[in-house]
């Protein structure tokens, strides 16, 4: 990859890019870029045995490679939609 004091061209262009866009959208930019890096380093989770599950008869190692996985995800939830009504007996 070329570098220029240090940056590499793929630096640069996500620096130029999200000059361009918009708060929200630069967000969500730094977000996806965040989230391949993440998904782009080895995992820190030990190889389970297929059909591995733990003492509560979870699948072992479950809750280790899944927690976080939303840390930084809103949780934007609908409205409620109104009660149907219901006919009297």
């Amino acid at each position: 990859m070329w570098q220029h004091n240090g940056m590499s061209t793929l630096t640069l262009d996500l620096q130029a890019t999200l000059k361009e866009l918009d708060p929200d959208s630069a967000t969500k930019l730094e977000q996806l870029v965040r989230d391949a890096i993440a998904l782009a380093k080895p995992s820190k989770a030990k190889p389970v045995e297929v059909g591995a599950v733990d003492k509560n008869g979870w699948p072992a190692g479950f809750f280790e490679e899944t927690a976080g996985s939303f840390a930084n995800e809103p949780l934007d939830f609908p409205t409620d939609l109104a009660l149907e009504p219901i006919a009297n007996w």
